[in-house]
């Protein structure tokens, strides 16, 4: 895997080692979309973890961590995406609960997979109980690399608004360490107040060498910014074939966007602390939700409302009209010139910032409320 000049990862084929097998085209999953087969319609339940701490170093609900709980319980290995020295991520594997807090937090960057799906083999071969954590290409892409169906593997894949390359996060990494001249030591895009729980919008959190942790927001949140409207996603994130209703993985999981949209929710309160969707796509998904269901607090909801206000479900994200623009200047000008160039918000988005940052998150969820 090499980065383009986009800096985005890229498989590369070295003529000089290559025997012309063809393996790795009878392999693409993308190529033989048809031979993997996607689950039917699937049970859906909003969901939260009753363990509070847990739930305050875990995205949305924090379902994701309860499902590598059980299976760690079990004895098995998780496998999910982590922050290598130079916080580009990478799949790891985690053994014990202590190893799970890498993975714990969604990383907004395209993941390596390194040797991880030869190493997820030989565990399958030996018996033992593998539980994968992906975007949905990597787990089509883990399920056409091994062949054949295990029964000792549990995936689970993400809704997935797209993945910008890790060359893009470098570069805004490096603009980030200029400006604070010190050097970052994890990046949390989506962290959640220390006192309450209580998500925490429009900004995330850096953790410095020298200066500790520090709030990023507004001018120099950017590359969230310009994730969410989507400038630098990869080509083929625009041309999803992963999402949609049916899928391929046991299970999906998901911030509950819309919980409450299309029926009462009546613990309306508990959507400033984060409330996950999950999706039991398959049988062997159901089995593992009842062993770990008393860990959480659950309802089931429909998946009509599992897509309300969260697309990326069922489609891919558009294009920006300004990409194309953006990647012709991203080779010439620094981080903050495109910044200016690129990434300043509207009036609308300046407001809606300063409401979000000054009023409790319990006031908007008030609103919303009253107002339904």
């Amino acid at each position: 895997m090499a980065e383009n000049e986009r800096g985005e990862l890229h498989p590369v084929i070295n003529s000089d080692l290559c025997i012309g097998c063809g393996l790795c085209e009878k392999k693409c999953p993308e190529l033989n979309n048809d031979k993997l087969i996607r689950n039917p319609l699937p049970d859906v339940y909003c969901c939260w973890l009753k363990d509070s701490n847990a739930r305050k170093n875990s995205t949305s609900g924090g379902v994701g961590y309860a499902i590598a709980c059980a299976i760690i319980e079990k004895g098995g290995h998780v496998w999910g995406a982590a922050y290598s020295k130079n916080l580009e991520p990478q799949y790891i594997e985690a053994n014990t609960l202590d190893e799970l807090s890498p993975i714990q937090k969604t990383k907004y960057v395209q993941c390596a997979l390194n040797d991880s799906f030869k190493r997820i083999k030989s565990e399958l071969d030996s018996g033992e109980l593998v539980l994968f954590t992906g975007t949905g290409c990597h787990v089509k892409g883990l399920k056409s690399y091994l062949g054949r169906p295990y029964e000792n593997l549990i995936t689970v894949d993400l809704v997935c608004h797209g993945v910008p390359g890790q060359g893009i996060f470098r570069k805004y990494i490096e603009f980030l360490e200029t400006r604070y001249n010190d050097k970052i030591l994890s990046f949390d895009f989506r962290p959640k107040r220390v006192s309450d729980g209580q998500e925490m919008a429009y900004c995330s959190i850096a953790n410095f060498k020298k200066i500790g942790t520090t709030k990023i927001e507004q001018f120099e949140n950017s590359y969230f910014w310009g994730f969410q409207h989507n400038l630098f996603l990869r080509e083929c994130c625009h041309n999803c074939q992963s999402n949609g209703r049916e899928r391929y993985a046991d299970i999906t999981i998901a911030d509950f966007w819309g919980l409450g949209k299309l029926k009462p929710f009546k613990k309306w309160e508990e959507r400033t602390l984060g409330i996950s969707m999950i999706s039991l796509n398959s049988e062997k998904g159901k089995r593992l939700f009842n062993t770990l269901s008393d860990k959480l607090e659950y309802e089931q909801r429909s998946i009509e409302e599992a897509c309300c206000r969260n697309e990326s479900y069922i489609q891919s994200s558009p294009k920006s009209p300004r990409s194309n623009h953006f990647f012709e200047d991203y080779k010439e000008l620094t981080w903050e010139q495109l910044s200016i160039k690129y990434f300043t918000p509207s009036l609308r988005e300046r407001v809606v910032f300063y409401l979000h940052k000054y009023t409790p998150p319990i006031v908007s969820h008030m609103l919303k409320h009253w107002r339904k």
